[in-house]
């Protein structure tokens, strides 16, 4: 009975210690999940607020590429219009290019501007340039553009309604190296004028050209977007 009983007694305390071990260990694990759900929670709050800054930078840049694109469309239309300014004659412009100057043979030749005019000299002089590398193009300080006109007036030649007189200077900008090789052609317009007819043909190339505006009203008064 005494052996029963002190049985009874050190099952009881050990059953008390595995009970209370139990119970630590519940809350032990108990804290382990309590302590789990807060980091969760907190890698949570923080993901929230780390997308909430991406967000924001991501509307920061999407603000800056808009503003960036309406700059590029703002200096991609500005150049247009300055590019068309430039065609059109209506600012000065310096850069490289040639000068080739046109006179009467001698003395005996005298006026030659009925040659000039008749032969189409200036118009076929400009169309060669223009297919060897021209862009802008003045005669004795008038720049030419789609608009202008070269005619015969009385003894001498108008250029956009402007008189001018012999000798006649070209002034070219455009394509250096194309333009180079042209003017040292053997066998080009520039030659043959000075073979069948009395003038002579100087040329030189210059790496500081400058083409002053147009100095009388353009005829296009009027320009129209696309």
């Amino acid at each position: 009975m005494k052996n029963r009983y002190v049985l009874i007694i050190i099952t009881s305390a050990m059953l008390g210690v595995f009970i209370g071990m139990t119970n630590r260990e519940y809350e032990r694990k108990k804290d382990i999940y309590i302590s789990k759900d807060e980091s969760i929670k907190k890698e949570i709050y923080i993901a929230n607020k780390d997308i909430k800054k991406l967000n924001k930078e991501k509307q920061n840049i999407e603000e800056e590429l808009e503003k960036l694109k309406v700059k590029y469309e703002d200096e991609k239309n500005i150049k247009k219009v300055e590019n068309l300014k430039s065609r059109l004659s209506y600012t000065d412009i310096t850069n490289s290019g040639i000068v080739i100057n046109i006179d009467a043979l001698n003395e005996e030749a005298g006026n030659i501007a009925n040659i000039i005019d008749y032969n189409k000299i200036l118009i076929n002089i400009i169309n060669e340039l223009k297919i060897n590398g021209a862009k802008l193009i003045s005669i004795n300080g008038e720049r030419l553009n789609q608009y202008s006109a070269i005619v015969l007036a009385g003894n001498h030649i108008n250029i956009n309604s402007v008189p001018i007189a012999q000798p006649y200077e070209i002034k070219v900008i455009g394509d250096y190296n194309k333009l180079y090789k042209y003017i040292n052609k053997k066998n080009n317009y520039l030659t043959n004028i000075e073979t069948n007819y009395p003038v002579k043909v100087e040329f030189k190339v210059d790496k500081n050209i400058t083409l002053q505006k147009m100095n009388v009203p353009n005829k296009l008064e009027y320009i129209k977007g696309e």
